[in-house]
């Protein structure tokens, strides 16, 4: 009877631990993905498309594995073969507001709202094999957050015959 009432209580305790670790595990892994960026479906856009207006682009091509900059941004870039064709992943120091898979005689544009500082699984569009085009480059676009812009105020002076100002902080009144 009592190694019964221990393992059912043993056993509560076992259940009650492994909920709290997976519900711990799950809020992590949602968290990292808000900040890696979740996978959005990419839009079809036909020709070469390119970065939006008030964007920098920071241009991958020929397109290989590796890490990249202009400066401002780094993107670290993997490719891979699978089975539907050419598809990469992406990390940034920074957020990007899109990036542009180009491929065939169209391109696959991936926009973040918010940004991203990376993604998996991105792609050229179809080609006419049924597989993903082979990819000519990958631009992603960026808009470097500018500092708030500094207004200096001059000193002013007064030319009141009354004040004389001896410190343009400070006024000092003269009598007559």
């Amino acid at each position: 009877m009592w190694a019964s009432n221990w393992g059912r209580g043993y056993m509560r305790k076992l259940l009650a631990v492994g909920t709290v670790a997976i519900t711990a595990v799950t809020v992590a892994l949602m968290v990292a993905a808000t900040a890696f960026g979740t996978h959005v479906a990419p839009t079809l856009v036909s020709g070469n498309p390119s970065c939006p207006a008030g964007t920098t682009t920071l241009k991958v091509e020929p397109v290989a594995d590796g890490t990249f900059s202009d400066g401002t941004l780094t993107v670290t870039i993997d490719v891979r073969d699978t089975a539907g064709g050419q598809v990469f992943d992406w990390t940034s120091n920074i957020g990007v507001d899109a990036v542009i898979a180009k491929g065939g005689p169209n391109g696959n544009v991936y926009t973040y709202n918010p940004e991203a500082t990376g993604d998996t699984g991105l792609h050229a569009p179809t080609g006419p094999s049924g597989k993903f085009a082979g990819l000519s480059h990958i631009s992603f676009c960026y808009d470097a957050d500018q500092p708030p812009p500094t207004t200096t105020i001059p000193p002013s002076t007064t030319t009141d015959p009354k004040t004389t100002t001896t410190d343009p902080k400070t006024t000092t009144t003269v009598p007559k």
